[in-house]
This record gives structure tokens, sequence and C-alpha cells, in this order.
């Protein structure tokens, strides 16, 4: 496909980088600097020039499938997404986009827009779910009747040392354990597959059988946790939408910032319903006095990695029961899972995941990522036109090899597959991991 990328911060490169393996890139920027460096690392056309200015892109090819941009600046984005227009066909559009005015308004229908990101309200959302499983570490749900991915750490004794077999007995063979993760290193299990202290298991299922037996994982005394008092590092945007979920959840919110411009910003956006405390040394010494030694949950958000690791190492020495960390840069995700932080996305990587999953979904194949990108998804949905309707579904074995393939037929989830037919209606899923991604496509569009 022929791409074009507006802005080559983080983001932009990083999908330069990961997009320019299979499609061809063309990425521009005023920043010298930034073009330079990927001109020097990455095999695609960088452009140095304003994304603003119409000029830019005569250089470009005039047809193309994907415009892309993703400069820190929604009016920038927006901009560059209506004068493209006029210059060069585009197929599909996508931005990115940062206030919540843009969140509900009809321009993008103006703009022919085709995605919108929206990273710092996905965030909060994802927090949203969280708070409904308190042992879970992540949740990714599906287009598909009520299924989701929970992902878990294995504390309880009593499962210690039981292969994932006889772990599945614990759901009544209706969920499935599609990923481990275990001394940083991520791998999807077989049957046999034994259980050690600490693992992070990803379990695939209906949400009511999971929400109603996962805990006893993770601890063997369960009882109901009941978080209502939260402190938020960070009172940028996100810190500010966490807060807001916070807030909606009856929780009593303490937002910890060392900018006194943001902490002003954040105390005007949550209308004084939360405590917002300008502190350029830590928090410590506001232990005692602002009553932090209390909170039952704490919630780094800044955009510094190497801080939020801190501030939740600090937060579970202080004895609160649930530390969550947002993760920016991938580097950094390893060491957070390897400290049994819970991790949720930043806005950069947050928006990266996002577009890749738009550009590798189609009308065929759905895609989504976890465990840091390690982990794939790829699902697809069964209709009266599918190749394989009314036949045997052939499995070869190197796709049994590095991948676990369901049938979803209603509330049903098949594993054993080898006499079933599809029917219109049913649900074909793949986990495996990122790096097998090219071959299960290609058999998933040679069989569906």
């Amino acid at each position: 496909m022929e791409i074009i990328i507006a802005g080559a911060g983080k983001v932009g490169y990083n999908l330069a980088k990961t997009l320019s393996i299979y499609h061809n890139i063309t990425i521009i920027d005023k920043n010298y600097e930034a073009i330079s460096k990927i001109q020097d690392n990455l095999d695609v056309m960088a452009l140095h020039g304003n994304i603003e200015n119409p000029q830019v892109y005569f250089k470009c090819t005039k047809k193309i499938d994907y415009f892309i941009a993703v400069t820190n600046f929604d009016e920038v984005n927006i901009i560059a997404s209506l004068i493209i227009d006029d210059i060069i066909k585009v197929d599909k559009k996508i931005i990115r986009l940062k206030n919540s005015f843009f969140l509900n308004s009809s321009i993008f229908q103006k703009l022919n827009i085709y995605k919108s990101i929206f990273s710092s309200y996905h965030i909060a959302n994802t927090l949203n779910k969280l708070l409904e499983f308190p042992y879970a570490n992540n949740i990714k749900e599906f287009n598909i009747s009520n299924k989701i991915m929970l992902s878990v750490r294995v504390h309880n004794p009593d499962y210690i040392g039981y292969n994932i077999r006889e772990i599945s007995k614990e759901f009544e063979d209706r969920v499935s354990i599609v990923g481990l993760e275990r001394d940083k290193r991520f791998f999807i299990p077989n049957y046999s597959e034994v259980i050690k202290s600490g693992d992070l298991i990803y379990i695939f299922g209906s949400k009511d059988i999971i929400k109603n037996r996962y805990q006893n994982l993770e601890t063997r005394t369960i009882k109901e946790k009941k978080s209502k008092n939260c402190i938020v590092f960070g009172a940028d945007r996100l810190g500010v939408e966490i807060s807001k979920v916070l807030l909606n959840k009856n929780f009593e919110v303490k937002l910890i910032e060392t900018d006194l411009k943001l902490c002003e910003t954040a105390s005007e956006a949550l209308q004084g319903k939360a405590i917002i405390l300008n502190s350029k040394y830590g928090w410590g010494h506001l232990l005692k006095e602002e009553g932090l030694d209390s909170a039952d949950m704490l919630i780094a958000a800044t955009n510094n990695d190497e801080y939020n690791i801190i501030k939740c190492i600090e937060g579970k020495k202080a004895g609160i029961d649930k530390v969550i960390a947002i993760n920016n840069d991938r580097e950094y995700y390893s060491l957070m899972h390897s400290l049994e932080l819970i991790v949720i996305r930043g806005e950069k990587i947050d928006t990266y995941y996002s577009i890749l999953e738009n550009i590798n979904t189609d009308s065929f194949i759905a895609q989504k990522r976890y465990c840091g990108g390690r982990g794939i998804t790829l699902s697809k949905n069964i209709s009266e036109k599918s190749k394989c309707i009314g036949k045997i579904i052939n499995i070869p074995q190197k796709i049994k090899d590095i991948a676990q393939v369901y049938l979803i037929k209603g509330d049903e989830i098949l594993r054993e597959l080898d006499n079933l037919k599809c029917q219109d209606g049913d649900t074909l899923m793949l986990f495996s991991q990122s790096k097998y991604s090219d071959l299960l496509e290609k058999w998933l569009y040679k069989e569906i």
C-alpha cells in the first residue's frame, strides 16, 4: 500500500518503521533533525516540510491508500487532512486528536475521516473496565458475543504446579488460556504447561464466567476489593481523564503534579471535585500530612516511565494495595511487568497500536495485539460468502505449532476442530505471537 504519515515524532517514526516492511511509506515533518534520523535509519521517503503547506504534497504520489496525521497538535492534523484532499486521492484518513471538543463532533464526516484516535479517552476507558475486574492486569473486548480476554497473575498456591488443562477445569473448560508471560518472556502455552508462581496468564472466554472465577487464581482468600481512595501522579490531559473516570465511580481522588500551571488547569477541568497537590519533592512528606498513607490505589500517569516506576515501587512499599503504571515507552514494558505492576498503555503507544490494528483490519480479518504487542489475535467472521462454509476446517500442523485456533459458535468456544464444519455466523479466532502474524494471515485468507 501507499501510505503518507504526517508527523515524524515518536508515533510517526515507529509507524514508519513497522509499516515500511510491507508498504511504501512517505513521512513528512518540518523538524529537520527528525527527518534526518528517519533518512539515516529507515527505508522510506522522508520529506522535510510543513504538512499544512499544500506544496509539500506535490512531491508525493497522486494516489494513496492511507493518510495518517499524528502530530501533537489537533488543528495541524485536521488542516493537513483537509488540504491533502485537494492534491492527492486518498482512500482512508486516520488522525490523532486530543481535544475532547472533537470527540462527538460531526467534523469527521465533513472531512471524510476514516478513523479518529482519542488515546487519552481510550486509556481512561481501559481503566474503567479494570475497575470492574479488580484482580485483573488488563482486559480486551471483542466484537463477538460476550467474549473478553483478561490477564491475571497466579499467586494462589492451590494452583501452582498444576498444568493448563487442570487449571482450565476451574472454568469448566468454558474458557481458554491463550497466553502466558513468565520472566519477561511471552508464549502460547499448551495443555501440559505447568504454572509457576507469578505467571501472568491470559484467559479468553465468556465475560460472566471469567468474572465469577478468575480471582481464584490470584488469591486463596476471596474478598471483595472496594478501592475508593486513589492517588494519581500527573495532571496533564491523561491524568485529568483518569481522574474523571475515578470520580464517576465515586472515588476520592488526590492528584499530584509538579507543574503549577497543570495543577490549575486540572482543578478547573475537575471542577474542584478532586484534591490537587502541587509537589516538587515527591510525596514522602505528604504521606501523613495529606493522608496519602490511607490510599488503596495509586496510578502513575506521567509521561516519564522511570518516574512512574519509582512512584509505583514507593506505593507498594507504603502498603498501597493496587498500583498501576502508565507505559509510554515499549522498552520499559517488560520491566514494569517483572515488577508485577499493572500496566496500561500510554497515549503514544496506544495511538501506535490503534493505528496498526486499524490498518491491519479489513473486511476479512480483524486484529488485536496484547502483552505489549508481543501477542496477537486474528479473527474472521464467517459469512455465507466464505470459502469454508459447509467444509471441514483444515488446520496444517505448522499452524497448530504456533497458534491456538478456535471456532466460536454462539456461546461455545471450540478447540477440537478436526471434524467441524463452518456455518454462517461462526467466528474463527487465532491466538499467537505477533512474529507469526504474516504466516497466520496467509492461511486465513487462503482458507476462509
